[in-house]
This record gives C-alpha cells, structure tokens and sequence, in this order.
C-alpha cells in the first residue's frame, strides 16, 4: 500500500519542483496542492473504474451493452511517462523567461 502511494504522490512532486519558482519550494502550500489534486483525481478515477457503470442507450446503438470502468479493483493514478518531457519543456521555458 505504502508503494501505491508513493507512486501517487512523486509524479506530482516532481512536478512542484520544476515549475515553482526559488527552488527549494518557498511555496509549500502550492506543492501540498499539487500532491491532494492528484490524490483527488486518483480517488475519482478510481472509483469510476471499480463501479463498471453501463452507458445508457447503448443497446439501442450498438446493439450491446458498454461499459465505463471494468469493473475490477485497480487503482488509477498519475503517471512516470511524461515527467521527461515535462522538465525539459518546463526548464526551457524558464530559460527563455
């Protein structure tokens, strides 16, 4: 458990710390902002996920019933993947002022 949420909480503390300026967080409000939005958005997405709701009308269109979610316990959360991306872009922009 304590693995999931440290997976939750680094992508957007990683965040906070390129983007906020006079590094080392002069604003520790915003960064502890950061961190509860992504805790929120997991919470919702992951609830979403677990409830496996059937789209209404989707028999009539599609002629089978669809699902949002799957219906199965997984947490879903913030990703790894895009903080690469994110610095270098975050850090040329700071660059450029």
């Amino acid at each position: 458990a304590f693995a999931m949420v440290g997976g939750l909480i680094t992508p957007p503390y990683v965040v906070a710390k390129f983007s906020i300026d006079s590094f080392p967080f002069a604003k520790v409000e915003l960064q502890q902002y950061f961190i509860v939005a992504a805790l929120i958005t997991s919470g919702i997405g992951t609830i979403i996920n677990v409830l496996k709701v059937e789209i209404p009308f989707s028999k009539k269109i599609f002629g089978k019933h669809l699902y949002v979610g799957s219906g199965l316990l997984s947490v879903m959360g913030t990703s790894f993947t895009f903080l690469p991306i994110f610095e270098i872009a975050i850090l040329s922009m700071k660059a450029d002022g």
